[in-house]
């Protein structure tokens, strides 16, 4: 059996490009699917019409007329990979293919990982792909967010270097903080250190008296913070 990677259009697929030529509608490309085929390789065949083990299906989230672009989120996994479907959204399977075995890890298995697949399409007559993707399912790596967090500033966050008077690396019981007139909004010019550290303090935990500021009404004890 060769060992090259490939994808085929199916009979089933076929006769939906067919059709929407003929009708002048639009094919709604939906899924990828994606299986482990019961174990080993096998040659695509246009008469399927489902993979031989899928093991997981996402909604396409990104769709030009040349590729398709899906996401197995990280919480997916213990399996191998090495067969892939494109199905539309009454979930006939227009294009079957085989891909190089690739491990999808769990992390109790010690390891774990996002995987984005993306599935060349130009077999499929451009003229007839939707090119329609619901924003709401785009999803975010597990990266990005982590960056958009630590990336992140706010006028209603308090800066720990400002408070921490016994230099300690945090406001703990040792301190008590008179927060002056720290709004949220406010332009402050406090001037900053050469490296400003990542834990922060709330306004929304240290107003006291409610009145949205922390001011002079209001003498903290961070606690262990």
């Amino acid at each position: 059996m060769t060992k090259e990677f490939y994808s085929i259009i199916t009979d089933i697929g076929l006769q939906k490009i067919n059709e929407a030529l003929n009708d002048g509608t639009k094919l709604d490309l939906k899924y990828i699917a994606v299986g482990d085929s019961n174990g080993a390789y096998y040659e695509p065949d246009p008469t399927q019409t489902r993979l031989k083990n899928e093991r997981y299906r996402a909604e396409i989230t990104e769709l030009t007329q040349l590729t398709a672009k899906a996401l197995v989120p990280a919480s997916v996994g213990g399996f191998y990979m090495r067969e892939f479907g494109i199905f539309d959204s009454e979930n006939n399977l227009l294009l079957v293919g085989k891909q190089p075995e690739t491990y999808k890890p769990l992390e109790t298995q010690g390891s774990f990982k996002e995987l984005w697949l993306k599935v060349v399409i130009i077999a499929i007559n451009p003229d007839v792909i939707q090119i329609n993707v619901d924003p709401t399912i785009q999803m975010a790596s597990q990266s990005w967010v982590y960056n958009l967090f630590n990336g992140h500033t706010h006028p209603d966050l308090m800066p720990i270097w400002l408070y921490d008077t016994n230099g300690n690396g945090f406001v703990d019981t040792c301190e008590y903080v008179d927060g002056g007139t720290f709004t949220d909004g406010e332009n402050m010019n406090i001037p900053q250190p050469p490296t400003v550290p990542q834990l922060i303090m709330s306004t929304t935990i240290y107003d006291k008296n409610g009145n949205g500021i922390v001011d002079d009404a209001e003498n903290i004890d961070a606690g262990g913070f």
